[in-house]
């Protein structure tokens, strides 16, 4: 068995995976709760983990004394030029977060039914990666729902999208200003799906995770044509899959 451990910006999810690849049991705890979290005794039958943090050296500590209590060896996932037969053509390839990175090693061994595929992870910040064939050729950083909706908040007096919901034509602040977050959300998927057609000239296939994916899903399937395939644990299976590759 194989422990992967994914800590991102508020939550750090993990599962375990048998030999096959196949998931076995998973978990989530808040980044605030790491301290009093208790090690799942399905740790025990890892025979190594694989981790990835992307959320700072207090929080890597952290899990770092975790996996030593849980007397488990690890290793820390980190973006390369190549993984699991996929080109990684970042300027700087180890400066590419390791959790985006995960996400497209895992769509492109997957998920990708096309030689193009857009991979889209909607957590605290908006990824939107583009892959053509066997390489990674660029993405978008978009700030997410929250990040958005905070900013509307801290830096107007009278606009407010928390208590908004999502209309096609608003007619008040709160719905117009959720909605716009949401829109420019969509907007972001939508064009870098363009750019990346008009790059490779083929239709790409979208494949989404991120704890607000689900938001988008309804609105994004009519513009595509087709659901985009949606994987909760695609950062995990990632990870997984690179862990395996250098077991």
């Amino acid at each position: 068995m194989i422990l992967a451990v994914d800590t991102g910006n508020t939550r750090t999810k993990w599962a375990i995976f048998a030999r096959d690849g196949k998931l076995q049991t998973a978990g989530i705890c808040f980044n605030a709760d790491l301290d009093g979290f208790e090690i799942p005794v399905a740790w025990q039958s890892c025979s190594h983990a694989i981790a990835a943090n992307v959320a700072g050296d207090v929080i890597a500590k952290k899990l770092d004394a975790l996996l030593v209590k849980a007397r488990i060896p690890f290793a820390w996932a980190q973006a390369k030029a190549m993984s699991c037969g996929l080109k990684n053509h970042y300027e700087l390839p180890q400066q590419l977060g390791v959790d985006r990175w995960a996400s497209m090693v895992a769509a492109y061994k997957r998920y990708a039914n096309q030689p193009a595929c857009l991979v889209v992870n909607v957590g605290t910040a908006l990824t939107v990666d583009s892959l053509y064939q066997d390489a990674f050729l660029g993405g978008l950083i978009v700030p997410g729902l929250n990040m958005m909706q905070n900013a509307l908040v801290q830096h107007t007096d009278a606009v407010n999208s928390m208590y908004g919901q999502r209309q096609d034509l608003p007619r008040n602040t709160a719905d117009a200003s959720y909605s716009g977050v949401i829109m420019a959300m969509v907007g972001a998927i939508v064009m870098q799906a363009d750019q990346l057609e008009s790059r490779c000239q083929d239709v790409p296939s979208i494949v989404m995770t991120g704890g607000d994916a689900e938001l988008l899903l309804p609105i994004l399937t009519p513009i595509f044509g087709v659901k985009p395939v949606f994987v909760e644990s695609l950062v995990l299976e990632g990870l997984y899959l690179m862990g395996s590759e250098t077991a």
